[in-house]
This record gives structure tokens, C-alpha cells and sequence, in this order.
């Protein structure tokens, strides 16, 4: 199981990167990569009162579709914490970056 949840945020760390790739314009491509990544990588319980996780993605769309609703607010808090460990990274990069000087060079 721990090979799954590593391949999964693997992929959707891949996939939000790939997509921040695609703008021309960093900074709107960097703010739609970490909610792409916030709303990918959450996890939470499949219904209240399991044991079992699954990512919030899907739980949402299962919601929509064929399961009964249990509410969407449950969701958010994943998502936000999603979120929040999404702009610490990118933050973490972006001071890296600066402080240790991997920018281009202007010859």
C-alpha cells in the first residue's frame, strides 16, 4: 500500500508540474499547479466512520455520481492542507532558487 500512496503523490506532483509548465506566465501557472496539486494529492476517509482512504478526487466525483452524499465540506480540510503543503514546496523553490542562483544567465 505505502508503494500505491507513493506512486500516487509522485504522480500527481508530476502531473501539477506538467501543468505549471504550460503557461507562459509563471506566477498564474505556479498558483493553478498548487491547487491542481492541493485537489490531487488530498487524501481522506471514503465515508465517515472508515478506516479506508482514498484521494479526495475521487471521493468527489463517487459523491457526484453514485454514492449517496456525505457531505462536501468534509473534503476541504484535506484540500486546504493539500494546499498548504503545495505553497510551502513551491515557496521552499522559490527561495531556493533565488538564494542559491539558479537563474539564467544574462551574457
Amino acid at each position: 500500500m505505502l508503494i500505491f500512496w507513493s506512486l500516487y503523490f509522485f504522480l500527481s506532483l508530476f502531473i501539477s508540474f506538467a501543468f505549471f509548465k504550460l503557461f507562459t506566465k509563471k506566477t498564474l501557472g505556479l498558483i493553478l499547479s498548487i491547487i491542481l496539486f492541493g485537489f490531487l494529492s488530498g487524501v481522506w476517509f471514503i465515508y465517515p466512520g472508515s478506516q479506508k482512504l482514498a484521494p479526495i478526487a475521487s471521493i468527489l466525483f463517487l459523491e457526484n455520481t453514485v454514492v449517496e452524499s456525505n457531505g462536501y465540506l468534509r473534503l476541504f480540510r484535506p484540500f486546504l492542507i493539500s494546499l498548504f503543503v503545495g505553497i510551502f514546496f513551491s515557496l521552499m523553490y522559490v527561495f531556493l532558487k533565488k538564494r542559491l542562483g539558479f537563474r539564467k544567465r544574462k551574457d
